[in-house]
């Protein structure tokens, strides 16, 4: 029986390495003037590296739906799964949409609702929840690759594994670093394909990371970062928090494909029944988390205007993390509490 105890373990540190990366970024967009330079350096360098944690989410929906051995047919995809992002995106999207409206306007009305649905449809409603989007297409293209992974050999999946790596980690450095942006390109392609077709070559074995090479790569990863948070240039702060370090793309990957190998290698099937009790709860709740956590987030530091201004950074990090991750899980588990949301929605 293949060791599945690792999906869970991933998904919880996943869930809570988003937490920690959207509580270190949400300041520096809205109070960067209050950072020192080292810190404001260290906030994008962090949020960077945390949000690998997507990554970790990708590649473990990888490991699970592209087995050969998992029936999915078109009826059980859009029933069950696509149908689940596109209610959460309906209800929880327009709301947020409707919420950041209200907020501006200080008013509400009842043409705010359309405005909301239409921001929703557009994806501009709150900035996380491009994960949702971005899910339902790989949803949505996933008989392709299951059809892909079933007749293709051993070498053709690594090989197409190596290319995605190539065009979308390997290319942007040469125009970053030497000013040679390569004209090719991958038509439909990205980095969220790469990293859900390598989560299933790593959980089936295609693919083997020696657990050397995984520890080399965090380590050198850590210290591009550490570089950077010293002697980085500061550039656009929003467009560094939502789209990430450019030039510490490489490294922001090698860390959640690290960790996930790591985790594949040493996370034992034989734990003990209470582990896998709580390691059960907190991982079926990590889909809830990610959509509530930006609403405490948001709440702390917008309303009650927590800031490097108020307190010391650090603090206010743990503070704000620790009350974030509570109420995010208290939250889910009171509405997944409901069989309609559990069922269809979280």
């Amino acid at each position: 029986m293949k060791n599945f105890h690792y999906i869970s373990f991933l998904r919880i540190v996943a869930m809570f390495a988003i937490i920690a990366a959207h509580t270190i970024a949400t300041p520096v967009i809205y109070n960067s003037s209050e950072y020192s330079a080292i810190w404001l350096n260290l906030s994008v360098a962090l949020a960077e590296i945390f949000r690998g944690g997507v990554y970790i989410f990708i590649a473990i929906s990888g490991a699970l739906f592209l087995q050969p051995e998992k029936e999915l047919t078109l009826s059980k995809l859009f029933k069950k799964y696509v149908l689940r992002i596109v209610l959460a995106l309906l209800i929880f999207g327009t709301l947020f949409a409707l919420m950041e409206i209200v907020f501006t306007e200080r008013a509400f009305h009842v043409s705010q609702l359309i405005e909301a649905f239409l921001r929703m449809l557009q994806n501009q409603s709150w900035g996380h929840l491009w994960y949702l989007y971005m899910l339902a297409g790989l949803y949505l293209v996933t008989p392709v690759f299951k059809r892909f992974i079933n007749v293709a050999t051993k070498e053709e999946i690594i090989y197409s594994i190596l290319v995605l790596f190539g065009f979308n980690l390997i290319f942007p450095l040469l125009e970053i670093y030497f000013g040679i942006k390569i004209g090719f390109y991958i038509p439909l392609m990205g980095t969220p394909i790469f990293f859900y077709l390598l989560g299933y070559a790593l959980h089936a074995k295609v693919i083997y990371i020696p657990d050397w090479l995984s520890i080399v790569s965090i380590a050198a990863s850590l210290i591009v970062f550490m570089f950077e948070c010293l002697f980085g240039i500061q550039i656009d702060t929003v467009k560094v928090v939502f789209e990430g370090f450019s030039s510490t793309a490489l490294s922001s990957s090698l860390i959640p494909i690290s960790l996930f190998s790591l985790a594949l290698n040493h996370c034992k099937s034989e734990v003990s029944e209470k582990q896998v009790k709580v390691e059960k709860i907190l991982s079926e709740l990590s889909f809830g988390v990610y959509i509530f956590h930006a609403v405490f987030i948001n709440f702390i530091y917008k309303v009650l205007h927590l800031s490097p201004a108020t307190m010391p950074v650090l603090l206010m990090w743990c503070i704000v993390l620790v009350v974030t991750s509570i109420l995010s899980l208290l939250t889910t588990y009171i509405l997944r509490c409901i069989p309609f949301v559990r069922k269809y929605i979280l």
